[in-house]
């Protein structure tokens, strides 16, 4: 069997259409894809001619599509009998551990209800002959349906050429690595994540969560480091299969499913809405290391210069006879100024006027100064949310929204990934709405973002709501750093309505700085 070279379009089986092509890694290409048949998107694995694993990856895709457990990632098809390979599997959309993690640790019980679906999911995995053994936070996904879901079974240890003869204790390892990650915020593996790498002691062996972080309960401290071998006074004996560690998570104290991973150790903020126009939310969100694109410089705040013209002086000279400067005083006689509002603009008036003296210099009468219109400079915006549609919350994008507008482009407002540039079909656009706290005029707005290799889409909307129903008064491509013309529009309600995602490593939304040129 020969591989060839696919592209976006092509067809396999008469019926997955390769939509977007997501990653390419060692040989293989995750692709965003559609099932004609039965109308839904689904995720497609093909790989590059030569590549030497594919009858691995297929009989591996095949043996895990006989799971049966919601949370393990659904593999729908998988063929090597033609030119084109491929394996089909469930699309599945949220945010990874990792991106919950990328400022804060979790909750505790919340830790604890988490990693105790993926133990209990792996649990399953294992009493059918399967295992992962590729375990990073990158595989457990909290979904847009508000479920765990852990993704890569079997076909990622394959892909990587990974194997192991003790594969309980390996996926066991693999969750206490995760639980350590959920509780401190850091990675106690070997690698595979951009979480901070856990400090470890003389014994070159983590820290137990406990050391790192105050108030880690001591029953989920002992089943960490039982799961990775860590000393700790009163520990029991070593975890070493998914089943005893789901046991012991089971006998700890755990918040409900469903819930909305929160990050930190505080309740939820509250999100600002229009009619909560001084509230922003608090949470964090995650932050990638990114080539920075640094705005211009803001305009001064120093008042507008304006200028006027003197008005009429009658000034009269005499000179002595040998041509020396009388010492009489002029007086200045001071003027007015009449402001007239025109059609399209505004109308100056001015009137002046001096008395003449006995002085050989020329003085001349009182300058008028006329008041001119406002220039526009950067306003200060009273907070900013996130207008993300229903039925699927983005719960990215209702985070770190200040970030948007603090000035700072080392600081970002992001949203969720998703598989492809339009959401991943689970809605049409995504709003950061900039709440100004009164109506403005706005001239312009500068966005600045990260370069994108494949530039996104966004509308500017000005007006008294902040949803894309106000008024659109520009669109441009999302991509770096960019002015949105304003049109003068005025409203309280600033909206960049993003209608394509920008692609720079994933689809997802980027926005380190937005500045509100205008006047109020």
């Amino acid at each position: 069997m020969s591989t060839s070279v696919i592209e976006p379009g092509t067809r396999l089986a008469g019926r997955y259409r390769l939509d977007d092509r997501v990653s390419e890694a060692g040989g293989s290409t995750f692709w965003k894809a559609t099932d004609e048949i039965l109308a839904r998107p689904v995720a497609v694995l093909t790989f590059a001619p030569g590549f030497p694993r594919v009858h691995e990856v297929v009989t591996a895709a095949r043996a895990a599509s006989r799971l049966t457990d919601p949370r393990l990632t659904q593999v729908f098809d998988a063929d090597d009998s033609g030119e084109r390979a491929y394996v089909v599997s469930e699309w599945v959309t949220g945010e990874t551990l990792e991106d919950l993690l990328a400022e804060g640790p979790m909750q505790s019980d919340r830790a604890a209800a988490f990693l105790l679906e993926a133990a209990e999911a792996l649990t399953s995995a294992h009493g059918a002959g399967l295992a992962h053994l590729c375990l990073t936070p990158h595989n457990l996904v909290w979904t847009s349906g508000g479920t765990v879901k852990v993704t890569g079974l079997a076909v990622e240890a394959v892909l990587s050429g990974t194997t192991s003869d003790t594969p309980a204790p390996e996926d066991t390892e693999g969750l206490g690595h995760m639980l350590y990650a959920a509780l401190t915020g850091h990675w106690s593996g070997v690698e595979g994540t951009r979480l901070p790498a856990a400090p470890t002691g003389s014994d070159g062996r983590p820290l137990a969560p406990g050391q790192l972080r105050a108030g880690v309960p001591h029953n989920l401290d002992l089943i960490v480091c039982r799961a990775l071998h860590i000393p700790l006074r009163g520990a029991q004996e070593p975890l070493s299969t998914p089943s005893a560690f789901a046991d012991a998570l089971s006998q700890v104290p755990r918040s409900p499913l469903p819930f909305v991973p929160l990050v930190g150790s505080t309740p939820p903020a509250v999100v600002a809405r229009p009619d909560m126009p001084n509230q922003t939310a608090a949470m964090s969100s995650p932050v990638e290391s990114l080539s920075r694109t640094v705005p211009d410089a803001a305009p001064s705040r120093r008042p507008p210069r304006t200028s006027g013209a003197p008005g009429p002086s009658s000034a009269r000279h005499t000179t002595d006879g040998g041509g020396s400067i009388s010492k009489s005083a002029v007086a200045a006689i001071a003027a007015g100024v009449l402001l007239l509002v025109v059609i399209g603009g505004w109308g100056l008036s001015q009137m002046g006027g001096g008395a003449g003296g006995t002085n050989t210099n020329t003085k001349r009468g009182t300058q008028t100064t006329p008041v001119a219109p406002k220039s526009p400079t950067k306003l200060t915006p009273a907070g900013a949310s996130a207008y993300d549609n229903p039925p699927h919350p983005d719960t990215s994008a209702r985070r770190d929204l200040d970030k948007a507008i603090d000035g700072n482009p080392s600081t970002f407002w992001t949203t969720q990934h998703y598989g492809n540039a339009h959401f991943g079909g689970f809605r049409p656009g995504i709003g950061l709405v900039i709440d100004m706290g009164n109506p403005v005029t706005v001239s312009k707005v500068r966005v600045t973002m990260p370069p994108a290799d494949q530039p996104g889409t966004v509308e500017l909307h000005v007006g008294d709501s902040g949803d894309p129903n106000a008024a659109k008064t520009d669109t441009r491509d999302a991509s770096g750093a960019f002015d949105l013309n304003g049109r003068q529009t005025k409203g309280r309600y600033v909206t960049l309505w993003f209608t394509k995602l920008p692609h720079a490593g994933d689809f997802r939304i980027r926005v380190s700085d937005v500045s509100v040129y205008g006047t109020d």
